[in-house]
C-alpha cells in the first residue's frame, strides 16, 4: 500500500524535541552534585505541568526547603547555560530522514517562538530539511489553524494529502478543524490515548517506528 501523504507537518516540543529530557538530565546532574540522590525519570515526567518549583518538590519530597531552593537555583543556572541544546525524541531523526528520502515535504507548526525554533533546527542539523515552518508570533497560536493552512498553501498542497504529527490536544484540534489527518505521538505516555483520539487523532503511537509503519516507510 502506498503512502497517501505528500506533506507531513510536525509539532516541535514533545514531538521532535525532547525539551523535558534536557531538563531531567540537568536535574539529575545537579542533584547528584549536591548529594541529593537519584530519581525516577518516568515518574518525574508526570510532574511537568506543575512547573519547575513544584515538580522538584514532588520529585525530591525528602529535601528541606533550603535544600529545595539550593537545587532550584542550581538547575536554573545550568539550564541557562544549556539554552541552545537540543535533545531529539527517540527515533524521530530517523523518521524525518526516511520521509525526506521518500520525497515527502516536511514542515513544523509550533507555538514556540520563530527565532528560537530556527536556532533549534540549526542546532539539531534539521534546518535544511524543514523548508517551511510556522511559529507563534508569525501567526495566531494553536489550536488556531492558520499556521497549518499557510503551510499547506506554501507547498501548494491539500488538506487531504497532509498529515499532522503532534503530542498534544491542540495539535489534534488544529488539524481536525481543517480536515487534516492527525496522529498522536506519546513516547513517554504523558497523554491519555483516549483524549488524543477524542481531540481528533486517527491513531496514537508510542514509537516512531510505528509511525514509519503507518506511513508504509519500513
Amino acid at each position: 500500500m502506498s503512502n497517501p501523504y505528500d506533506l507531513v507537518v510536525f509539532d516541535w516540543e514533545g514531538t521532535i524535541a525532547d525539551t523535558l529530557g534536557i531538563v531531567l538530565h540537568v536535574v539529575a546532574t545537579e542533584a547528584n552534585v549536591l548529594g541529593f540522590g537519584d530519581f525516577d525519570p518516568q515518574q518525574a515526567r508526570k510532574f511537568v505541568d506543575l512547573g519547575l518549583v513544584q515538580a522538584l518538590k514532588k520529585t525530591y519530597p525528602h529535601l528541606t526547603e533550603p535544600q529545595h531552593q539550593q537545587l532550584l537555583q542550581s538547575v536554573q543556572l545550568a539550564m541557562h547555560s544549556r539554552s541552545a541544546d537540543v535533545c531529539l525524541m527517540p527515533g524521530v531523526r530517523e523518521l524525518i530522514f526516511q520521509l525526506h528520502d521518500a520525497g515527502i515535504n516536511l514542515a513544523v507548526a509550533t507555538n514556540k517562538g520563530h527565532q528560537s525554533l530556527f536556532r533549534a533546527l540549526q542546532a539539531a542539523g534539521l534546518d535544511k530539511l524543514f523548508k517551511v515552518t510556522r511559529s507563534a508570533g508569525q501567526v495566531p497560536a494553536k489550536p488556531c489553524p492558520q499556521m497549518l493552512e499557510e503551510i499547506i498553501a506554501e507547498y501548494s498542497g491539500a488538506a487531504a494529502t497532509t498529515l499532522m504529527i503532534g503530542d498534544s490536544l491542540i495539535d489534534m484540534e488544529m488539524a481536525k478543524s481543517v480536515k487534516v489527518t492527525a496522529v498522536g505521538i506519546d513516547i513517554y505516555h504523558q497523554q491519555e490515548e483516549a483524549a488524543l483520539k477524542a481531540a481528533g487523532a486517527l491513531a496514537v503511537f508510542d514509537d516512531y517506528k510505528q509511525v514509519a509503519d503507518f506511513l508504509n516507510l519500513s
